[in-house]
């Protein structure tokens, strides 16, 4: 999936950031350091709650195909 994703992918700026908090949890856990991307591509995910947990999933999110047929704006608009 990451293969088929990355070339819909554009950088959103030239500086890298950084995720707050802990990664999976684990005090003392390597920050996770990541370059934002725009806006433009729509994937279904699948995910093991149908809420979150103290602001996040309790397990990663998997990525199970991209949207074509859908964009960012058609989300926002409530389809």
């Amino acid at each position: 999936m990451r293969l088929a994703v990355a070339p819909l992918l554009h950088a959103a700026g030239e500086e890298l950031r950084e995720l707050s908090g802990t990664v999976g949890g684990l005090p003392g856990a390597a920050p996770v350091r990541f370059w934002p991307v725009k806006l433009e591509v729509v994937v279904e995910i699948e995910v093991d709650h149908e809420r979150l947990e103290f602001g996040r999933y309790r397990h990663r999110p998997r990525v199970r195909r991209v949207r074509g047929d859908l964009t960012p704006e058609t989300l926002e608009e409530g389809h």
